[in-house]
């Protein structure tokens, strides 16, 4: 075959040659050495016609793939096209190359001008017969059909590898979902109650024991009345709506002004000798002026810190005092005392009110439970008690009855744990959906309120050898509880959103802790026993460390936004700390 080169002058120009005929030299001289190709004189016109010994390499249209009648190849890619092609394509397709996108002007387009060795008469024009003329028209459809092959071909590639790229997002996406479908599946049986005290509805409420035994209330009806659920439910949400919008006011003490706090107050000789000790204490009234402390000799004193005095004794325990509450107790005054509800070991519960003849107590009623009343609390409402009892039971307890008859409404017992394992601990969540109990075997169970279902099992402190759980602290926002038990020289906090241990603080050796309590702020947290201790929530610095105290410490308040330290203990001695410049000025008297 002969070929006929023409306009080709620059060297871009012959290596656009050699790369559209396939010959793999850096000039066109090189030819006859690769495929035997004489190569004629015709430089000075600037033409080269070569002629192969056998047939040449054919070329094909990188559009249609057939073989070109009208070659041109272009100068900034290589590639040969058919010239009607071509020049239908750039004309459709403003102008860019049908390969690699750039823009091709016609002027870019060199002809390749072919020889056959025999060469055929051109056919007639079109307008001189039929024939011609259909060929044309069927020529013009052939072109037509290649570029809209050539397009589909392309939109096909495109579409394959967006379709690839969508498939594999799809596929990862769907394992996302189905990873989070499953541990929702996982998580809902335990989370429901704490979901919904967090603010969250959720679906469903499973129950994830079914071993826990729901006993029926007086009227023979399981779980709460519809009366009780209500006000559950509206006490919950305005809790939640106040604390969404609360925040911690810019008079609260700082950690740098806890590290500084000193014993500025004592309060000895409280409650009798035979035997001495404070076993519990809880600070109230409208300027937390009143101490109220429950003691070994099976009595309840109320302390005025203004009067400086005893201005109340509650007689009547039969055995030393578990837990005491206070009813009202925020706008508490020495003139007009609170409500008490007190908790013994002599499986009694017993309500107290003021009296409106003379100045102290009057009995209001009293509940006998099956065990010895190991810990109560009371309701965010005000309404609702809460108790725990040896025998492994808890109890709630309505207090809107007939005054003088609060009535227990719910009882449930456990019969998933050990013969003998009893509730050491009861806590309210700050919303009062949920509800926890400390076991003595040293685990914890927490319940929701609406049905007296478990909803979440801790190992507690079976893993750090403790015993009984004998304290438990809610954080003010609902998110952590803390915990401490005999004989166990740790502080665990549990995280209610991933029913975890998220933390655990350590204590020496041999510490035996009594009572663990967050700060209102949930900022710091302090734990009593052997000493007090206090740490800071989040970097767990220690900035407290009091060990003056003659006795064991049972009893730990923070009051006045943290200001003020409370402790009472076995020595029959309550102290305040706080800052050296909330001290009393000396007397100079």
């Amino acid at each position: 075959m002969l070929l006929i080169y023409r306009g080709l002058r620059s060297n871009q120009q012959l290596r656009t040659l050699r790369e559209a005929t396939l010959v793999p030299q850096h000039c066109l001289f090189a030819v006859r050495f690769q495929l035997g190709v004489k190569i004629s004189p015709q430089v000075e016109r600037g033409e080269f016609l070569t002629t192969r010994k056998d047939s040449f390499l054919r070329m094909f249209c990188a559009i249609s793939g057939a073989s070109p009648l009208h070659p041109v190849v272009s100068v900034k890619s290589g590639y040969v096209y058919e010239r009607d092609l071509i020049e239908k394509y750039l004309k459709e397709n403003d102008g860019k190359d049908p390969i690699t996108g750039d823009i091709l002007a016609l002027s870019d387009l060199i002809d390749l001008k072919t020889v056959p060795s025999a060469p055929a008469p051109p056919p007639r024009p079109p307008n001189l017969s039929s024939v011609p003329a259909l060929l044309l028209t069927l020529q013009n459809e052939w072109d037509a059909n290649m570029l809209e092959c050539y397009e589909l071909r392309k939109q096909n590639a495109s579409l394959r590898q967006e379709l690839s790229h969508a498939l594999y997002k799809e596929d990862a996406s769907m394992r996302v979902l189905a990873r989070v479908i499953k541990e929702r599946d996982e998580a809902r049986e335990a989370l429901g109650s704490v979901q919904s005290s967090l603010g969250i509805n959720p679906t469903s409420t499973a129950n994830t024991n079914a071993d826990d035994i729901v006993m029926k209330d007086a009227s023979g009806t399981l779980g709460l009345s519809e009366a009780v659920l209500e006000r559950i439910d509206t006490t919950s949400q305005t809790l939640m709506a106040k604390r969404k919008k609360r925040k911690v006011p810019p008079t609260y003490a700082s950690s740098e002004a806890i590290k500084s706090y000193v014993q500025t107050t004592s309060i000895p000789s409280l409650h009798s000798t035979k035997p001495p000790g404070v076993t519990c204490l809880q600070v109230t009234g409208m300027d937390d002026t009143l101490v109220v402390t429950g003691g070994m000799d099976k009595v309840v004193q109320i302390y005025d810190r203004a009067a400086e005095k005893v201005v109340a004794t509650l007689k009547g325990s039969t055995k030393k005092i578990s837990s005491i509450l206070v009813v009202g107790g925020q706008q508490a005054t020495a003139e007009a005392l609170p409500k008490m509800i007190i908790a013994t070991y002599d499986k009694t519960i017993r309500f107290w009110v003021p009296s409106e003849k003379k100045a102290g107590y009057v009995a209001a009623g009293t509940i006998v439970l099956s065990a010895e009343v190991t810990g109560i609390d009371l309701h965010p409402s005000e309404t609702l008690l809460l108790s725990g009892s040896l025998d492994g039971t808890w109890a709630i307890h309505d207090l809107t009855t007939s005054p003088g008859s609060p009535s227990t409404i719910l009882t449930v017992a456990l019969s998933d744990v050990a013969t003998n394992t009893g509730i050491t601990s009861v806590k309210w969540h700050p919303d009062g959906v949920i509800l926890a109990t400390g076991l003595s075997n040293s685990a914890l169970k927490i319940f929701d309120v609406k049905t007296a279902n478990c909803v979440a099992d801790f190992e507690g402190h079976t893993n750090n050898g403790g015993g009984s759980v004998v304290s438990m602290s809610f954080s003010e926002n609902g998110y952590s509880l803390a915990t401490a038990a005999q004989a166990s020289p740790a502080i665990k906090l549990w995280d209610l959103r991933k029913l975890s241990n998220y933390h655990t603080i350590s204590l020496p050796e041999g510490f035996q802790p009594n009572v663990v309590k967050w700060d209102m702020s949930a900022q710091f947290i302090g734990v009593v026993g052997n000493d007090l201790r206090v740490w800071k929530n989040k970097t767990w610095e220690e900035l407290v460390h009091y060990d003056s105290n003659a006795a064991e410490l049972t009893g730990l308040d923070f009051v006045k936004e943290g200001k003020e330290i409370i402790v009472g203990g076995m020595d029959r001695t309550v102290t305040i700390l706080s800052g050296p410049a909330d001290a009393p000025a000396p007397d100079t008297e």
